[in-house]
């Protein structure tokens, strides 16, 4: 199983301490933390009226959701072992661990933690005291490092995907499958959680962007960057969510019609039979059972989805990014007011 390792650098900071989940939820606070408890020791109750307590949140749940989607990830791994066999485990793992290596990982933090810094200055710090200041920036490196990271990972979760349909053995899907996809819903499951939390990450970096009084807020080139960023979140939503499920429709689809000939093929040849003369009574009625059957698979064929989302996912995720879009939507009224 050592081919099934997915480690990244942040998951062996957290495993070192064998604190389990708590340990996670404590690294994920003290990101926060490191940034907020001396801002506030500095600005005291300015901290509160200034949203930076919300900058210090954005940067706990970033990490707290990264933690979270690294642990569904790596859930679909073996999952995905048992479409591909042992054997072939390496043509989706071998692009997982390439493109979500630490070196990249940390490149991708870096530049949007340093991206993020440069839109803070753009925006206009709304600070009077040079050490504040400083502060602020250095808590917008980090947002924008603990948000890197997940952003970057949505590409490898393309990749991975990506290289799974193709390695997949279309004879490992089941169209009786329970989840009436396959056998491969738990993939769109995973999915719409990767998609929900870039979701709510988004709303957070939107109320914080549209609460805080930026010195240059007024000018119009400044507000097209703050709708760029806003934006930013909600369209990687959408992409980690469809771009994926693409794939996986096409595999679906490319299986189902390959079931439907099969059995059509079969069906026809046995109308053939029962229609033929010279057939008596018991080798007929094995005949239309036969057929019975056959034609209870074909129905099994036509109600198998071709995209991976159930009702529940699908729900999630359009009641979440309704409610997201609804909540920019009035918070932009202070914006444009």
């Amino acid at each position: 199983m050592a081919q099934m390792k997915f480690h990244p650098f942040y998951e062996r900071v957290a495993d070192h301490y064998n604190w389990g989940a708590a340990g996670k939820v404590a690294l994920s606070l003290a990101a926060g933390s490191v940034f907020f408890i001396p801002y506030f020791i500095l600005a005291g109750s300015d901290a509160f009226s200034d949203w930076s307590w919300l900058l210090a949140g954005l940067i706990s749940c970033a990490l707290g959701f990264l933690f979270f989607a690294t642990a569904t990830l790596r859930s679909l791994l073996p999952r995905w072992e048992t479409f591909t066999g042992t054997d072939h485990v390496e043509k989706f793992m071998g692009p997982l661990t390439e493109t979500l290596s630490d070196h990249r990982f940390l490149a991708a933090g870096l530049c949007t933690g340093g991206l993020n810094m440069l839109m803070g200055f753009c925006f206009g710090v709304p600070s009077a005291d040079p050490a504040a200041t400083l502060l602020l920036y250095f808590g917008f490196f980090l947002a924008g490092f603990f948000c890197g990271l997940p952003a970057y990972g949505i590409w490898g979760v393309l990749v991975t995907v990506n290289a799974f349909t193709r390695a997949a053995k279309k004879d490992q899907l089941d169209y009786t499958a329970p989840d009436r996809c396959g056998g491969i819903a738990f993939i769109g499951e995973a999915l719409v959680k990767f998609s929900v939390l870039t979701l709510f990450e988004g709303c957070l970096i939107a109320t914080y962007i549209l609460k805080v009084s930026w010195t240059n807020g007024g000018d119009d080139w400044v507000q097209l960057l703050m709708w760029g960023w806003i934006v930013v979140p909600f369209l990687f939503s959408l992409l980690v969510l469809l771009s994926p499920a693409a794939k996986l429709n096409q595999m679906l689809l490319d299986y189902r019609h390959t079931q439907e000939r099969i059995l059509q093929d079969r069906c026809a040849d046995l109308r053939r039979q029962i229609d033929g003369a010279g057939i008596d009574d018991s080798q007929l009625e094995k005949l239309h059972n036969e057929y019975a059957y056959l034609a209870q698979r074909r129905e099994d064929v036509f109600r198998m989805r071709t995209w991976p989302f159930g009702s529940g996912a699908t729900t999630s995720f359009v009641g979440t990014f309704i409610a997201n879009l609804v909540l920019a939507s009035e918070l932009a009224e202070k914006l444009v007011g």
